[in-house]
């Protein structure tokens, strides 16, 4: 097994799990611009516009690094864990999806807030989103390591 394959299957997951959220701020915060630039609001408009920039180009990154990760964690893992797919599958999930989850409670619990401080729907869509990525990557945790219909035979 190739570490530099594995780690490059691992990105071009780390693309796809970055884009999603990528593409939906970056309309939404585009579409509120326009509907700003339209109303003579230029100063609310360039403002949003920068945040959707910021926020496209911190998912893509966030996303990439989630991607080389998950593709070294399973690069470096013992073979006998790479054929066991809930094992695989954890492996990725975990890589994946605990760094997002402590990334979301750094953001939410700064400035004297705490998780507490905040309604069900932000902590319903912070931690579906978190167990969106996890889930991604646990399911495609055998494309990244390699594994076809019998992992086993061809590492």
């Amino acid at each position: 097994m190739k570490l530099r394959a594995t780690v490059r299957r691992g990105v071009r997951l780390g693309v796809t799990i970055g884009a999603w959220p990528a593409g939906i701020v970056g309309t939404l915060c585009l579409v509120a611009a326009f509907v700003f630039l339209t109303g003579g609001h230029d100063g609310t408009a360039g403002k949003l516009t920068i945040a959707g920039a910021c926020a496209v180009l911190g998912s893509m990154a966030v996303g990439v690094t989630l991607g080389t990760a998950t593709g070294l964690a399973l690069a470096l893992a013992p073979r006998g864990l790479l054929t066991r797919p809930p094992l695989r599958g954890l492996l990725a999930a975990l890589t994946a999806g605990l760094p997002v989850a402590a990334l979301s409670v750094a953001a939410l619990t700064g400035d004297g807030y705490t998780l507490a401080s905040y309604p069900p729907s932000i902590h319903f869509l912070t931690w579906s989103a978190t167990l969106t990525i996890a889930l991604v990557a646990a399911a495609r945790s055998g494309d990244i390591a390699g594994c076809g219909a019998g992992c086993g035979a061809d590492l």
